[in-house]
């Protein structure tokens, strides 16, 4: 089992999660990638990737399960550069011992907008300190509420820009939203292609994980 870390970065962030998933395979195809296939009726390439990214938004830290065994891992690193779009590139490959399940593992992720938000850093910072933060937004013609403070797990701002890790998975909070907050309530205009998801996070024995810190049980 190959677990891929790439990027997905440039225009490519405009394409949604679905489409991405067909980029994938279809980078796979044109590597000459064997992939193991499921059982069943209806046989299919057994691949996995991790939280599905907002439309527009880039990423540092995309992950990519990949069911080969008949490579190595800086083989099949090569082969997948050599023939994946620009703007989703591999960083790393491992070779693991079994599926890592991010989809199920991983409960937050890091996020980081680029500027000087230094004037507002104590009351930006203090929403990850309220009880209660009911949002509203559109979704499939719905007008829908949801209590986002149990989501925030921290906001800090430095002289670079907001970093903030936010739930993912199940439940979830969307970055852009949170940022939608922060622009209604301090007259800012982040917009959602200033976003960067830059980590990944598993909270195994309430202590907080990298990513590749976790996947290290599963190495081989």
């Amino acid at each position: 089992m190959k677990v891929l870390k790439h990027i997905k970065k440039g225009n490519i962030c405009y394409v949604s999660h679905i489409d991405s998933m067909r980029v994938l395979q279809r980078t796979l195809i044109r590597a000459n990638i064997s992939v193991k296939m499921s059982e069943g009726f209806n046989p299919h390439p057994i691949t996995y990737t991790s939280h599905p990214l907002p439309l527009g938004i880039e990423s540092e830290e995309e992950y990519f399960v990949v069911a080969n065994d008949d490579m190595t891992a800086d083989e099949f690193l090569n082969a997948f550069n050599s023939n994946i779009p620009a703007g989703m590139k591999g960083i790393r490959c491992y070779d693991c011992i079994k599926n890592p399940n991010f989809a199920k593992n991983i409960n937050y992720c890091e996020y980081f907008v680029k500027g000087n938000f230094l004037h507002y850093k104590t009351e930006i910072e203090s929403l990850a300190n309220l009880k209660s933060l009911v949002i509203s937004y559109d979704f499939k013609k719905e007008v829908k509420e949801q209590d986002i403070a149990p989501l925030i797990y921290s906001i800090n701002v430095s002289d670079k820009g907001i970093t903030m890790v936010i739930a993912a998975g199940n439940p979830n909070l969307r970055p852009d939203r949170l940022i939608n907050v922060i622009n209604e309530k301090f007259s800012l205009s982040i917009k959602i292609s200033d976003i960067v998801r830059t980590k990944q996070l598993v909270i195994e024995n309430n202590k907080i994980l990298t990513a590749e810190e976790f996947l290290r049980e599963y190495i081989k």
